[in-house]
C-alpha cells in the first residue's frame, strides 16, 4: 500500500534563495547494514569446509592486532570531499512554494537546500556520498552494461571514456567491485520503505544479483522483471536476444507498492469469460502486471521521444517503474541519467498507446498504433547525475522542454539546478564574490573555511590558508605575503601558511623566499607555500587518496565558439561550428544543440538538433541545415560541449529570406 503524504500546510513565503556553491558540511554518512543471512550461506557438512563469499565484492575487512574493522568499499575508492559548484539554474517561478516545503521537512531541506530539483555533473559515487541518508524514496539505474568499451562509450566525454576502462581493468570482479560500491551508497540513501531498480542485460545480471542479494538481502528480492522488446539482434546460431532484466530489490519488507495505479495494471485477457458468480474476484481495473513486461523500443521515426543515442529507454517502461514505486511528491533519483528519460517521467511526462481503426475504400480495415504523450499533475521531485557533460546538457535541455512545452502552464514546477562536482567551470569561479570564492577554494584544498581574520580564510591540518582574487587577472603581491606571513605568525602562532592564488608575482615570491632564509628573527621565520590552483601541487590531497583521482579536481574552460551562416536556398541555411575551438588541454568540440526558436534564457533544443553524430566516424556533427517556417527576424542558439566537460552556448539574430 502506498503510503500517506503529507499536505503543505505552509503558506508563508520565503525569500528567494540564490545559491552558488554549496558548503555547508555534510553530516558524517550513517552505517548500512549488510545482512549476515547465515541460513542463505550455509552449506551441508558432509560437503566440508567449502569457501563461501558472504560479503559483496570489494567489501574490505581490515584486521589489525586484536581489532577488526570494516572498511566498506574505501580501499578501493577512498572518500574525497569537494564543494559543488552550480553553473545554472533553471527557474520557473514557483521557488518561494518548494522553501516552504522543504521548512515542513527536514530531509528536503538536506536534500534541496536552495528548494531546486538537482542535476549533478560528476563521479556519482562521490556526489552520492555528499548526499543525506534515508532520503530517497525511488532509485532507478541504467548503468553500462557489462558488454564491452566501445558500446558503453555513448557520449564520448573523457571523463566517460576514463570511468569505462576503469570499469574493465579487472573483468566482471572489477565491474562488480565498481558497481557494489555504488549500490551500497544507494542502499544508504533509500527511506526504509524504498526501492531501487537496476536495469541490465544478459552479460552481468546473474553477477549483478548476485551482489545484490548481499547488500540488500535475499530476501528483498521483490521481482527479476523481464523487459520484452520483440526487437534486436538475431544469430543463425543463436536464439534471438530481445530481453532486458530490471532488478526490484526493497529496503526492507515494508515498502511502497502502488498497486491500484493504472499504469500497473492491465485488462483482462478479452478470452477470459468471468461467471456471475465470480465476478468479485475480479478487480475491474484489471489484474496487475505480470514480471513480463512488453514494451516496443522507441520507433526509429519517432520525432517526439527519440534523442539519437542507441541505449535510450522508453517512456512507457521507465513510468511504470515511477508509478508502482513512488507517490506525488516523492523523491526518486537516476545516477546513471544519460538522456534523462527517467528524470522526464518523474516531471510528469507520460505516454499512453491508442489503437485507431484505418476504413480503406475497398470495404477491409485495419488497425494502427500511436503513442500519444501528455503530462501529468503526479511529480516527483527528483536527484539525477552524471559522467558525461553531454548527458548532463541533454538532461538538463530535455527536462526545461518538458515543463516549458506541456507541464510549466498547468502545475507549479520547482526550479532545477546544474552543479559541477569535481571539474569546475573557472570562467564562472571569476563571478563569486571575494567571500564565496574563498570559501569555495579553501574547501576544494580539502581545508575548512574561516573567517576569523581578515587575512586567513582557512585551516587545513592546523595550518592557516590565504586565498586570493577571484579574477584569473588578479595575482599575489609582497604587500599579501606580508600580510599573510604577520597573521600566521601573530594570530596563530604557527611557522607555515599556504597561500591559494590563480597567480604569483616575482615580488611575492622573493618575499616567501626572504621569509624562508631568514629564520629564528621575529615573525620572519615563518615558511610559506605559494600554490597555483591550477597546479598539480594544488590537487595533491585528492591523488594522495588514489592515485587515479587526479582528473576528479580540474578547472576548465568554456569553449570559444565560432558560428557560420550560409544561405542555401529560400528559407533554408546553413550553420556550421567546425571553427569552433576547445580551450582545455587536449579538448576537442564533442556535441553541439541548436535552439532555431530561441527565446531569452530558454535554450530548448530543437527536435533533431540535439545529439547528432556521424553515421561513419561516430564525432559530433559541427554542419547543420534547417529550413525556417517563415521568413523575418529569427533568434538561434547554439551550445556546445567539448570532451572536457566545457560548455558554452551562444546566441544570435538572423535575417531569413
Amino acid at each position: 500500500m502506498p503510503r500517506r503524504k503529507k499536505t503543505a500546510t505552509s503558506a508563508r513565503r520565503l525569500p528567494k534563495v540564490e545559491t552558488e556553491i554549496s558548503f555547508i558540511e555534510p553530516p558524517a554518512p550513517d552505517e548500512v547494514e549488510i545482512p549476515e543471512q547465515k541460513e542463505h550461506y550455509q552449506l551441508p557438512t558432509r560437503f566440508g569446509a567449502v569457501p563461501v563469499d558472504e560479503a559483496p565484492l570489494g567489501w574490505e575487512v581490515e584486521t589489525r592486532r586484536r581489532e577488526t574493522k570494516v572498511t566498506k568499499f574505501q580501499h578501493a575508492y577512498p572518500t574525497i570531499r569537494l564543494p559543488f559548484q552550480e553553473v545554472q539554474r533553471v527557474e520557473f517561478g514557483h521557488a518561494d512554494r518548494f522553501l516552504a516545503q522543504n521548512e515542513q521537512d527536514r530531509k528536503l531541506r538536506e536534500l534541496f537546500p536552495s528548494g531546486a530539483n538537482r542535476l549533478f555533473f560528476g563521479d556519482n559515487l562521490h556526489v552520492m556520498r555528499q548526499l543525506p541518508s534515508n532520503s530517497i524514496d525511488l532509485i532507478y539505474i541504467d548503468p553500462p552494461f557489462f558488454s564491452g568499451r566501445k558500446y558503453n562509450v555513448i557520449f564520448g566525454d573523457k571523463n566517460e571514456v576514463r570511468s569505462f576502462s576503469d570499469i574493465w581493468e579487472g573483468g566482471m570482479p572489477g565491474y562488480l567491485v565498481w558497481l557494489n560500491a555504488r549500490l551500497y551508497e544507494m542502499k544508504r540513501l533509500l527511506k526504509p520503505t524504498g526501492s531501487i531498480y537496476v536495469h541490465m542485460d544478459w552479460h552481468a545480471s546473474h553477477y549483478v544479483k548476485v551482489e545484490m542479494d548481499k547488500i540488500f538481502g535475499y530476501d528483498n528480492l521483490r521481482n527479476e522483471i523481464v523487459w520484452y522488446y520483440n526487437s534486436g539482434a538475431r544469430k543463425k546460431s543463436d536464439f534471438g536476444r530481445r530481453h532486458d532484466v530490471i532488478l526490484r530489490y526493497s529496503k526492507r519488507e515494508d515498502y511502497c507498492f502502488n498497486g491500484e495505479s493504472s499504469l500497473v495494471r492491465e485488462p483482462y485477457s478479452p478470452d477470459i469469460n468471468i461467471p456471475a458468480s465470480k465476478a468479485h474476484y475480479y478487480d475491474p481495473r484489471g489484474k496487475v502486471l505480470d514480471d513480463v513486461w512488453r514494451v516496443p523500443i522507441i520507433p526509429q521515426n519517432d520525432r517526439t521521444e527519440r534523442i539519437g543515442y542507441p541505449t535510450q529507454k522508453p517512456i512507457e517502461l521507465l513510468q511504470r517503474i515511477v508509478e508502482a514505486s513512488s507517490s506525488p511528491g516523492d523523491v526518486v533519483a537516476d545516477f546513471f541519467c544519460g538522456g534523462g528519460s527517467f528524470i522526464a517521467v518523474a516531471q510528469g511526462l507520460r505516454v499512453r498507446r491508442e489503437t485507431r481503426v484505418i476504413h480503406r475504400r475497398d470495404g477491409t480495415t485495419d488497425t494502427k498504433e500511436k503513442r500519444v504523450y501528455y503530462c501529468s499533475d503526479h511529480q516527483r521531485r527528483w536527484i539525477a547525475c552524471d559522467q558525461s557533460r553531454i548527458a548532463v546538457a541533454i538532461t538538463a535541455d530535455r527536462v526545461a522542454k518538458v515543463i516549458r512545452e506541456k507541464i510549466g502552464a498547468l502545475f507549479p514546477i520547482p526550479d532545477f539546478t546544474v552543479e559541477h562536482w569535481g571539474v569546475y567551470e573557472a570562467p564562472r569561479l571569476e563571478t563569486y564574490s571575494e567571500t564565496q570564492f574563498r570559501e569555495f577554494v579553501v574547501k576544494a584544498f580539502g581545508g575548512r573555511p574561516e573567517s576569523v581574520s581578515p587575512a586567513i580564510h582557512g585551516v587545513r591540518y592546523g595550518v592557516p590558508l590565504y586565498v586570493g582574487q577571484p579574477s584569473r587577472r588578479s595575482r599575489i603581491g609582497k604587500g599579501d605575503v606580508a600580510r599573510f606571513a604577520k597573521a600566521v605568525y601573530e594570530e596563530r602562532r604557527a611557522n607555515h601558511g599556504v597561500m591559494l592564488a590563480w597567480n604569483f608575482g616575482p615580488d611575492a615570491r622573493k618575499a616567501a623566499q626572504i621569509l624562508a632564509a631568514r629564520e629564528n628573527k621575529r615573525i620572519d621565520f615563518v615558511r610559506l607555500n605559494l600554490i597555483r590552483l591550477e597546479s598539480d601541487e594544488f590537487r595533491e590531497h585528492v591523488v594522495s587518496k588514489h592515485k587515479d583521482y587526479g582528473p576528479l579536481l580540474s578547472f576548465i574552460q568554456q569553449p570559444e565558439v565560432r558560428v557560420a551562416v550560409r544561405r542555401v536556398k529560400s528559407l533554408t541555411y546553413e550553420f556550421d561550428v567546425s571553427e569552433s575551438v576547445s580551450l582545455n588541454k587536449d579538448g576537442a568540440i564533442a556535441n553541439v544543440q541548436w535552439d532555431f526558436r530561441h527565446q531569452a534564457g530558454k535554450f530548448i533544443s530543437t527536435q533533431g538538433y540535439t545529439f547528432l553524430r556521424d553515421k561513419k566516424t561516430k564525432r559530433a556533427v559541427l554542419v547543420v541545415e534547417y529550413t525556417f517556417p517563415k521568413a523575418g527576424t529569427h533568434t538561434v542558439a547554439c551550445s556546445v560541449q567539448d570532451d572536457q566537460g566545457g560548455e558554452r552556448t551562444v546566441v544570435q539574430e538572423i535575417e531569413v529570406n
